[in-house]
């Protein structure tokens, strides 16, 4: 399998300059080999990072449209191509500033790439003048609401906040607040100058691959106690906490298996409307085939969305009552997968 990352940002994050310095430290044996994806016909990032090539590395550039869609084809067959002649020990895909990633890491989980592909840590880098102003979810004339940039963050495994040479005391509080209120959280925040990182974060794996584990819901841990289940052959926790008031529960299942979006919104209704369940907040984000979810549920109303998040599926829920016997719930989510039936 071959290690790769994908590294996205907003035109100007710094990208470039963060891939400039990780070639720049490649380590000894291995060899690398970089995709950079120019919108435009003319590629300037590629002839940038070329300037240091070495002789452990090779630069290729896809121009002419995003790599998340227009020119996702052409990707393909210079993933296969490149990894025929130079058999890399690391691929890394800068994407375009302008393009969906979400599509890209699509296309690396397909029939065939998952096969000879395995996805390390999908790298954000964001320019820390972003949050010069306090983020207000409801101003959707701000730049941290756009579905591009919000696609970027979703994506991350790791956000990298740059040009902090830059940065003004106001910006890093705003920073703080918007990334307390992302779901799920980010594996690493870091700050830094000139795009510079360790090679070291490229080597953490992401979470969107389903690491050792083969036609089996991926489950991790987030609160105190677990419990093992087995359905049709697949292992799935079930996640619990409780305080004095409330008691929460949750599970967490592999990217590859798909839910089917209207019973998720009929049996996540009739969990809110039953009161023996006494659900105070649900959210979720599930795969539905095509496209993505993310479900917000409050006694006060609901929200579903399309999420360019893709590296599980998950849902976290929380009660009022106590002694829920949680199995109930389960017989609701589980009937929405096919696959579990």
């Amino acid at each position: 399998m071959i290690n790769t990352n994908l590294i996205i940002g907003r035109l100007g994050s710094g990208k470039t300059s963060c891939i400039k310095h990780l070639i720049s430290n490649i380590p000894e044996n291995e060899y690398w080999v970089i995709i950079v994806n120019e919108f435009g016909q003319i590629g300037i990032d590629s002839a940038l990072i070329a300037d240091q090539q070495e002789s452990n590395t090779s630069v290729t550039e896809i121009s002419g449209g995003c790599i998340c869609c227009a020119a996702q084809s052409q990707l393909r067959v210079t993933l296969t191509q490149l990894i025929r002649q130079h058999k890399p020990d690391r691929i890394i895909i800068e994407a375009t500033g302008l393009g969906h990633p979400a599509g890209i890491v699509d296309l690396l989980r397909d029939e065939f790439l998952c096969k000879i592909i395995e996805i390390d840590s999908i790298i954000t880098i964001m320019d820390i003048s972003l949050f010069d102003l306090p983020f207000n979810p409801l101003d959707k004339t701000s730049l941290l609401s756009t579905e591009n940039l919000k696609q970027q963050v979703q994506l991350a495994d790791i956000i990298v906040l740059n040009k902090m040479d830059l940065a003004k005391d106001a910006s890093i509080d705003h920073c703080h607040t918007y990334f307390d209120t992302i779901y799920p959280k980010k594996n690493q925040i870091l700050f830094t100058e000139k795009g510079i990182i360790d090679t070291k974060y490229l080597t953490l794996k992401s979470d969107i691959e389903n690491k050792n584990i083969k036609n089996t819901i991926q489950s991790k841990p987030y609160c105190s106690h677990s419990t093992l289940l087995s359905v049709n052959n697949f292992t799935i926790e079930c996640f619990s906490s409780e305080s004095d008031e409330y008691m929460s529960f949750g599970y967490i299942f592999s990217d590859r298996l798909a839910f089917n979006r209207k019973k998720l919104e009929i049996n996540f209704k009739q969990a809110f409307d039953n009161r023996h369940f006494e659900l105070v907040r649900l959210k979720a984000i599930f795969n539905c085939g095509k496209f993505w979810h993310a479900f917000n549920y409050t006694v006060d109303g609901n929200d579903i969305s399309e999420s360019f998040y893709r590296r599980d599926s998950r849902i976290e829920l929380i009660s009022k009552n106590k002694n829920l016997d949680i199995t109930s719930f389960q017989k609701l989510l589980f009937s929405c997968a096919k696959d579990l039936l």
